[in-house]
């Protein structure tokens, strides 16, 4: 048992979040805290990945990245394409042309991150990633990033009750290791929201367990839009019509507050 009283006292406030690399998003009280459940959510080629791995690269915390949606040289060329803002299409023939030179810089710039490649991991590949991270670094990650939700596969076959089950694991996970756990989902074709989607778009229906949903929308060329449709500890709008836009270059894997 504990009592609040107590445990305030070693509250560091600094540390109840995962750093913020968007000052934009930082102004608008959106932030990805440890001990939490976090989702950014979207279409297809809305830019998911780009922001989780920002968040991952630049915010310098130790990390575990389960990447099911993309292959290991496609985050390799990404990462390298991000930290030199390169084109991807130089940043692979510079990989393939010198990968020493890769490997030195990768492991400069993200050797925080470690990375799961699973395909279609189950949700106990997912723990067990977790406890070799904990046993190899001898402590637990301080942000965990699932790219993304619907790879996860559960015994029963069923895509929502696979949802649900990740879900309920995450919060559990997230309490017991001190995490933020961020979670990488689609939303369903069919809701009309300007400029980002609603929550009610969610697949699956999972807005309960998060404490942060965060949905995005590139329509616009150059442009990404980020809306707060849950959080917790901040203002939010459910609808996706309040968003904060940023630039965005898919090429350079270039996402930063606008100019």
């Amino acid at each position: 048992m504990r009592s609040l009283d107590r445990a305030v006292r070693s509250i560091d406030k600094k540390a109840m979040v995962i750093p913020m690399p968007f000052k934009s998003w930082s102004d608008a009280n959106i932030s990805v805290r440890r001990g939490e459940v976090s989702m950014i959510a979207g279409p297809p080629g809305a830019g998911k990945s780009t922001a989780a791995l920002a968040i991952a690269v630049r915010s310098q915390v130790p990390t575990l990245y389960a990447s099911a949606d993309s292959h290991e040289s496609t985050m390799a060329i990404r990462s390298l394409a991000m930290v030199l803002n390169l084109p991807q299409a130089e940043a692979e023939e510079k990989m393939a042309n010198d990968p020493q030179w890769a490997s030195l810089i990768l492991k400069d710039k993200i050797g925080h991150i470690r990375w799961m490649f699973d395909a279609s991991p189950t949700l106990a590949d997912l723990e067990d990633e977790i406890n070799v991270y904990r046993e190899v670094m001898g402590a637990n990650p301080e942000l965990v990033v699932v790219d993304n939700a619907v790879d996860v596969t559960h015994e029963s076959g069923d895509e929502f009750s696979s949802l649900r089950s990740l879900m309920r694991e995450v919060k559990w996970w997230s309490r017991d290791t001190s995490a933020a756990f961020l979670i990488l989902h689609h939303t369903s074709e069919g809701y009309e929201g300007y400029p980002c989607p609603p929550r009610a778009s969610l697949h699956g229906k999972i807005a309960q367990v998060p404490s942060l949903i965060i949905t995005l929308s590139s329509d616009q060329p150059g442009l990404m839009a980020a809306a707060a449709v849950k959080n917790r500890y901040g203002p939010a709008d459910a609808t996706g019509k309040t968003a904060v836009w940023m630039d965005y270059f898919p090429t350079t894997m270039t996402l930063k507050d606008m100019d």
